[in-house]
């Protein structure tokens, strides 16, 4: 018996997995509001960080200051483009950085793994759950003209009975390529990339996704057009069930 937390953070991305004696994160902006729901012991089994933006990584700097423990941190393996790279700005890329090398000299064992070669076995698997890393392809993550969202970790996250794909903010290049190359990676629930922005509202993608449920973690006047009509529009359409926004339905929590 397990939950899981989409949590309402405003236009940004948090989630949380909770077994019997393990937690995972997904993401951690503004996790500081949800310290209810992370181990007394203040030991986290992982943390998932899907790109070195601050509205998806911003809570490690309250693990760090709190005296948390990670066993494992896995993030975007991106490489930034330094002279030329609007896409993620020094200034975050730093202090994303800076938390690695505190979180490592801690002992936490680093991964930035990219699209998993084989899917006969999981990227990795704990506590009863195992997670899966769909995305980024490598040829698109490295390619000349990336962008930060082309190498958003894409994660498959099963637990028991249920199954959630995060998407992060990854790309429509990224989204079509999975589309394309990777059977049955969804089926249950979608955790929508970009906060219901266009950009990674990949039609074939969503299409593919085959979701009974999809989670839109957002907030209206953040951003222009974000969450966009169009891209909620398609996630109404081809979700089987029903779309929850974190702006407008809370957090969200399921159990496994």
């Amino acid at each position: 018996m397990g939950k899981l937390y989409h949590l309402e953070v405003g236009c940004a991305d948090a989630s949380v997995i909770k077994t019997s004696s393990a937690t995972f994160l997904i993401d951690c902006h503004n996790i500081e509001d949800y310290a209810r729901l992370l181990p007394s012991n203040k030991r986290l089994r992982g943390v998932f960080i899907t790109h070195q933006h601050k509205d998806h990584y911003s809570g490690l700097g309250y693990l760090k200051n709190r005296g948390y423990t990670i066993d494992h941190l896995i993030y975007s393996p991106y490489k930034r483009r330094y002279y030329n790279d609007h896409s993620v700005s020094i200034d975050e890329w730093h202090e994303f950085n800076g938390y690695l090398d505190y979180f490592g000299r801690k002992g936490t064992k680093l991964h930035k793994p990219y699209r998993q070669q084989s899917f006969n076995k999981p990227w990795g698997s704990t506590d009863g759950v195992s997670f899966g890393i769909i995305g980024p392809t490598k040829s698109i993550a490295t390619s000349d003209t990336r962008e930060l969202h082309d190498a958003c970790l894409v994660i498959l996250a099963i637990m028991g009975n249920r199954q959630c794909l995060f998407t992060g903010d990854a790309s429509d290049a990224s989204l079509k390529w999975i589309a394309d190359n990777t059977p049955n990676y969804c089926d249950d629930i979608l955790h929508a990339s970009h906060h219901g922005s266009i950009n990674g509202a990949d039609l074939d993608f969503i299409k593919k996704c085959n979701a009974d449920y999809t989670v839109v973690s957002t907030k209206c006047g953040v951003h222009e057009n974000v969450p966009h009509p169009k891209a909620m529009q398609r996630y109404l359409s081809y979700t089987r069930k029903n779309v929850y926004r974190t702006d407008v339905n809370g957090t969200w929590e399921w159990t496994f």
